[in-house]
């Protein structure tokens, strides 16, 4: 508990003076006036785009987890949670909360839950550099401050990398596992109880990535993930358009191609130790960052990039808190029933 509220304090405090000096660059009045001139016709827009995406994702976990069935309506609540958690913690850890529900709230064991988990999570990576490569093709000149051909040549190494971890994913979480063994062996804890556990709920999920290899889904698995990519890309392309048609930019004012690029630098914040509570600050930092690289007026990146991560937050968090109530709710209804019972 105390380590843990170290961590809050400390990602307040990034929040508070991220947020402050960004706020010293633009006058309250002007994002109120952005939030209140809001284009409601691109607003449903990003909602619909949005949850469009979250049924592609949800329908890829289905697919991971066959043969074991999941309705449609628990799956989309695991799917809300997890996307309302993802970026809650560093390290983007929250998004482990897709494990524990699986496993504690809808009877999935272990190592299902964590090697669908897994194999969604490499497909997420995999499926990031092709936008990356696609958008700084389509920018290119036009955005005098970024370094082109290092981030060209970051973003085919980094697509060259995960397409070799997902050939080599199970022999890669072989080697890992021994790796793992060996240093514990090293330590002596080979034979503690909770080492002995962790390592046969590894090998069993290990075995369950064999599983799913085994069943010749890659190609699915990469059309549905670049789905999922692009949805998140439009959505919040269609959230900046309602943000800013007040203020007299266009649809075809705005650049798809620098939006990747911006969303990316800002999501990429996530894999920090240590961000903004909530990734507010650092997400938006890194967000006017990159807009102010790619020649965009200070202004405008500091307040897109407060609106856009704020609606998203507060949309993202509602699905999810409305998903946690619907699954919890009849969980603590009978804990209530076999509490009485047991009293009576």
């Amino acid at each position: 508990m105390k380590n843990r509220l170290v961590y809050v304090l400390i990602s307040l405090a990034v929040s508070a003076v991220l947020l402050a000096v960004l706020f010293s660059q633009v006058r309250a009045e002007d994002f109120g006036r952005i939030l209140a001139g809001i284009y409601v016709p691109a607003l449903l827009a990003y909602v619909a785009v949005n949850l469009a995406a979250a049924a592609v994702r949800a329908w890829r976990y289905k697919i991971l987890l066959a043969p074991a069935r999941i309705g449609w309506g628990n799956m989309l609540l695991v799917t809300f949670i997890r996307n309302s958690f993802v970026d809650l913690l560093p390290a983007r850890i929250g998004s482990l909360s897709y494990v524990y529900v699986l496993n504690k709230r809808l009877g999935f064991s272990f190592e299902s839950a964590a090697s669908t988990f897994v194999v969604a999570m490499v497909f997420d990576f995999l499926t990031l550099s092709p936008f990356i490569l696609v958008s700084l093709l389509a920018v290119g000149g036009s955005a005098q401050g970024l370094p082109f051909l290092s981030l060209l040549a970051a973003a085919g190494a980094f697509f060259v990398l995960f397409g070799l971890i997902v050939w080599k994913l199970v022999p890669l979480s072989r080697l890992a596992l021994r790796a793992l063994s060996a240093v514990l062996r090293l330590l002596g804890w080979a034979d503690r109880p909770k080492a002995r556990t962790a390592g046969l709920k590894i090998g069993a999920t290990i075995d369950s990535l064999e599983t799913i290899r085994r069943r010749g889904i890659a190609g699915r698995l990469f059309g549905l993930s670049l789905l999922i990519r692009a949805g998140k890309y439009l959505s919040l392309f269609a959230l900046l358009h309602a943000l800013l048609r007040s203020q007299g930019f266009g649809l075809f004012d705005l650049s798809f191609g620098k939006i990747i690029l911006g969303v990316t630098g800002a999501e990429l914040t996530s894999l920090l130790p240590v961000k903004g509570l909530a990734g507010f600050g650092t997400w938006e930092s890194a967000w006017a960052v990159a807009f102010r690289l790619m020649g965009y007026d200070p202004r405008f990146a500091v307040l897109t990039g407060i609106g856009v991560h704020l609606v998203s937050n507060l949309f993202e968090y509602s699905l999810g808190l409305a998903a946690l109530l619907i699954l919890v709710v009849p969980y603590l209804r009978r804990r209530r029933k076999a509490t009485s019972a047991s009293r009576s």
